[in-house]
């Protein structure tokens, strides 16, 4: 699941037949597991960032374009070609306007993310609430636990309070 092996690679690396493989696939939920772990919140927002990132490289390479684009214009205006003019300040035009729907499509992506992450972000009175009634539960269940785990309660607490701010 986690090396991206095929169940065909995988059952030759562990040496079964394909069959023994898809039969463990199935009894222990292993594709299940394998769609879980890609669409978890940590893959979500890594996705998205790839996304944006793919974007701002295409951004890039159309802003260099655009200044090369400048530089010929100049260039057909000094030898007062016409022609190469008005074709050059069309893709000028056109070259822009895709900087401006890159921009956009940026923007769309940014706040995509910056929703993700609030959907997904437990509030730190929440998140001491849950874990008050865990310590509460075990302390009921195993007090000698309970206090062997004491000094980790406060530590994780505080590192929770630190992270959820």
């Amino acid at each position: 699941m986690d090396q991206g092996k095929t169940a065909k690679d995988s059952a030759k690396l562990v040496k079964v037949t394909e069959k023994t493989f898809g039969n463990w696939i199935e009894k222990y939920g292993w594709k299940k597991l394998r769609d879980a772990k890609e669409n978890s919140r940590d893959q979500r927002i890594d996705n998205i960032k790839n996304v944006i990132d793919g974007i701002t490289e295409d951004r890039q390479a159309t802003r260099t374009r655009l200044n090369e684009l400048k530089a010929d214009l100049k260039t057909y205006l000094n030898t007062k070609d016409d022609d190469a003019v008005e074709i050059t300040r069309e893709m000028i035009t056109e070259a822009r306007k895709e900087i401006v729907g890159y921009d956009d499509a940026i923007s769309k992506w940014n706040k995509t993310l910056e929703n993700f992450d609030k959907e997904r972000t437990v509030s730190l009175s929440n998140y001491l609430y849950v874990m008050d009634e865990v310590f509460k539960d075990m302390q009921m269940v195993d007090t000698d636990l309970y206090l062997k785990t004491l000094d980790f309660q406060e530590q994780h607490i505080t590192k929770a309070s630190l992270k959820l701010g």
